[in-house]
């Protein structure tokens, strides 16, 4: 595999997570602490990332570096498992802190 059609794995990597995730470019910048105008240059295969930009594009899309440079037919799966993790530990999370709001409330009623 040549360094192009890696170019193409990875940029069709990231906007698939991105967008699987909700995320504008501008969001996803943002939060790897990047220009916008760098996401759009690596989405459009106009650019290559450092090994610091791949770590840090991977924290933010709740991947690895590795599933970036997959075909998308094997991370997709990946991102998707990866998703759902993150979305139960958030719903358990906030199901706990309604719990506990709710017991205080009722147990200043009495």
């Amino acid at each position: 595999m040549d360094k192009t059609e890696l170019r193409k794995i990875l940029s069709a990597n990231i906007k698939i997570k991105r967008r699987f995730l909700g995320l504008t470019q501008e969001t996803l910048a943002e939060k790897a602490e990047l220009s916008a105008q760098t996401i759009n240059d690596i989405e459009g295969c106009r650019t290559w990332v450092s090994d610091k930009t791949l770590v840090k594009l991977a924290e933010v899309l709740h991947s690895s570096p590795s599933e970036l440079l997959m075909p998308s037919e094997f991370c997709e799966t990946s991102s998707f498992m990866d998703f759902l993790k993150l979305k139960n530990e958030i719903l358990l999370e906030v199901g706990e802190k309604i719990e506990s709001i709710f017991t205080t409330y009722l147990e200043n009623k009495r």
